[in-house]
């Protein structure tokens, strides 16, 4: 069963200056650390045995400028289990010709997770929110046990920051900002 969890790809990134909270982006380690707990409980409580996720690992590299990590590696790593990047890179997407949209990708995502089974393995797979419903169509539609298990995390109450979290975070990033001039 592929269970399928949407969010907002700014949360699905570590890197060593959000872990730190220094990062000048929309994530904050807050939320990214929310939504990292989310995915070990639930990795957990499914006996997840992979956790596959629309990013690439060319996009990851690029994003964290040298520290590298998706919350879904880090989680995969974390429990033991496999992971597995789905997206195309850049040359895979010249060569086959694929768009960003995503009755491009989504056939690719269907072929990387086939070799683990997908109807008889519990396999967690992160993407994007706007994939989540799309994308369970199209696994069901290739015979595939697909089920949202959230359609998109960043609206759950867990992704909510208060108010004094919001302006902490802003504080560090404004701050950041000054100290770059």
């Amino acid at each position: 069963m592929i269970h399928i969890i949407g969010t907002s790809h700014r949360t699905q990134y570590w890197n060593n200056k959000l872990r730190q909270g220094k990062s000048g982006t929309e994530a904050c380690a807050v939320t990214v650390g929310r939504f990292e707990g989310y995915l070990r409980d639930t990795a957990t409580s499914l006996n997840a045995a992979i956790i596959a996720e629309e990013l690439s690992k060319q996009c990851v590299d690029r994003f964290n400028g040298g520290s590298p990590a998706s919350v879904a590696k880090v989680v995969a790593e974390e429990l033991g289990l496999r992971h597995a990047y789905c997206n195309p890179n850049d040359e895979e997407c010249i060569a086959w010709g694929v768009g960003e949209r995503p009755e491009d990708r989504e056939p690719i995502w269907i072929a990387r997770i086939q070799p683990f089974s997908p109807n008889e393995t519990s396999i967690i797979f992160v993407c994007g929110a706007e994939h989540s419903v799309s994308f369970q169509s199209l696994l069901e539609r290739n015979s595939l046990h697909a089920r949202i298990h959230c359609q998109d995390w960043t609206k759950t109450p867990a992704a909510q920051l208060s108010e004094d979290e919001i302006n902490e975070w802003r504080r560090q990033a404004l701050g950041d900002l000054f100290k770059r001039d």
